[in-house]
């Protein structure tokens, strides 16, 4: 897709890889810039980006549905839709009910939400692009984080069923899969030792990440891969899924 001229929104936009994209959207010559977040710094972050900020829950479908039909009024269209926002609360069977809800709505009804009050628009106007920001372990696993994996999973399977229902009707979806990112997510995950093989792969910068996002974006790849290794990871996973598991778990052994 080419970017010039082209309506942009980005959720989770006041943080982390959401910032990192709007720093880089903003360097493109794009008619509007449209960013959501739950922070009131939204607000002077879209001042200093020539951007417009609005104060969204993008689990809470009414907003979405009221900010999505005020954009597409303004300006016409929503072209690219970046649904970025995502949430991670460590641990495993000890995750209470109320935090997996809390990673379900966000890190999938969220998708879901935007895509119900924007394909059909999408189609009218005859294309456009939807990006989901998942993480590489949706693709793949991440011990210590179930809720989190788990949703992102679900994700991943959500943009896949999108891609192949709506494509032949001009709506492109790619998803962006990193494995660890310098973000306010990861300093806050602090009883995640140094030593895990996450680590392995290097630790990338939001705008590094958002450099990645919009080359996948113009070339129109479904799966957008900041760290190259786990492309490897994912063919090591489909090639011989019993041995995948059984080194998954020794690495989890070799943690304690």
């Amino acid at each position: 897709m080419i970017l010039k001229n082209k309506n942009v929104v980005i959720t989770g936009a006041a943080s982390g890889i959401g910032l990192g994209l709007v720093k880089r959207f903003a360097k493109e010559d794009l008619n509007s810039l449209h960013l959501f977040d739950i922070s009131p710094n939204i607000f002077s972050i879209a001042t200093k980006y020539n951007a417009n900020g609005y104060m969204v829950d993008v689990t809470n479908e009414e907003q979405v549905a009221i900010v999505i039909k005020k954009i597409i009024e303004n300006d016409g269209s929503i072209d690219i839709y970046c649904s970025n926002a995502g949430y991670q609360k460590l641990g495993t069977l000890d995750i209470s009910n109320d935090e997996w809800d809390k990673m379900w709505q966000i890190n999938v009804m969220s998708h879901v939400y935007a895509a119900r009050n924007l394909f059909n628009e999408m189609i009218k106007n005859k294309g456009g692009y939807f990006l989901i920001t998942i993480s590489a372990a949706g693709l793949l696993n991440m011990n210590g984080s179930l809720g989190y994996a788990t949703t992102k999973h679900a994700a991943v399977g959500l943009a896949e069923n999108f891609s192949i229902m709506y494509d032949s009707k001009g709506i492109k979806i790619s998803i962006l899969c990193p494995q660890l990112v310098d973000t306010d997510m990861l300093r806050l995950a602090d009883n995640i030792s140094r030593d895990h093989p996450l680590f392995i792969d290097g630790i990338l910068s939001p705008e590094e990440v958002a450099e990645c996002a919009l080359k996948g974006i113009e070339d129109e790849s479904f799966l957008i891969l900041p760290h190259q290794q786990v492309k490897k990871y994912i063919q090591f996973k489909s090639a011989d899924y019993e041995k995948w598991l059984k080194s998954f778990s020794q690495l989890v052994e070799n943690e304690k």
